[in-house]
Formats: C-alpha cells, sequence, structure tokens
C-alpha cells in the first residue's frame, strides 16, 4: 500500500495515470470511469448537494460536481494531491488526515 509520501510523489502524474489505465483497462483502474459515472450521476439528481469525498485525491471526481454548484469536503492524506485538487476547486473544504491513525481528527489539518 502506498502511504503519504508514494501519492505525494505520484500526484504530478496521477491523473494521467488513471486515464491510461482506465482507457486501456489494466489495473489499478480499470472500470473507474465506469463508477465515477454512477456516482456523478447519484450526486447530479440532487441540487446543490453537499459531499464528502474521503481519498478525493486530484480531486477527478469531487471537482466536476463541484463545478456544477454541489459543495465539497474532502479528507486526504496526501499534500500533494490535496494541492492539485485545490487547484480544480478553490473553495472547498479540503482536510489532510490520515484515517488510519487514531484519532485522525487530532492529525486534520485544513487546507
Amino acid at each position: 500500500m502506498l502511504n503519504s509520501t508514494g501519492f505525494d510523489l505520484w500526484a504530478d502524474q496521477y491523473d494521467e495515470t488513471v486515464k491510461k489505465s482506465e482507457e486501456s483497462n489494466q489495473y489499478p483502474f480499470a472500470g473507474y470511469k465506469e463508477i465515477l459515472i454512477v456516482i456523478y450521476k447519484e450526486a447530479m439528481g440532487k441540487d446543490n448537494a453537499e459531499i464528502l469525498d474521503i481519498g478525493f485525491g486530484t480531486g477527478v471526481l469531487t471537482s466536476r460536481l463541484y463545478d456544477h454548484g454541489h459543495t465539497i469536503t474532502g479528507i486526504d492524506f496526501s499534500r500533494e494531491m490535496m494541492a492539485k485538487a485545490r487547484e480544480k476547486m478553490p473553495a472547498a473544504e479540503l482536510i489532510q488526515a490520515d484515517l488510519q491513525e487514531r484519532p485522525f481528527c487530532h492529525q486534520a489539518v485544513i487546507l
């Protein structure tokens, strides 16, 4: 399992890696697009929904919902992934926390 340092190092290439992996139906993102479409449609069925995304990464899904007026709160453990997401969603509430650490609330940093 990658830790936050691994995801920090991956952040610059993450979106492209997801796209290539999903398009070629290869691990680890085979089927990713279909899942995102299901979640997106469910959220878009509600006006101005309040979305909580745990492990939002660079905001691939949540930024689309953000662009349609939904309120986004996100939790992720990678500072660099959060920076990429912040560029897409400047007014979202993004919280840096590792949910594996207990109690994680004491570790949270709102950016």
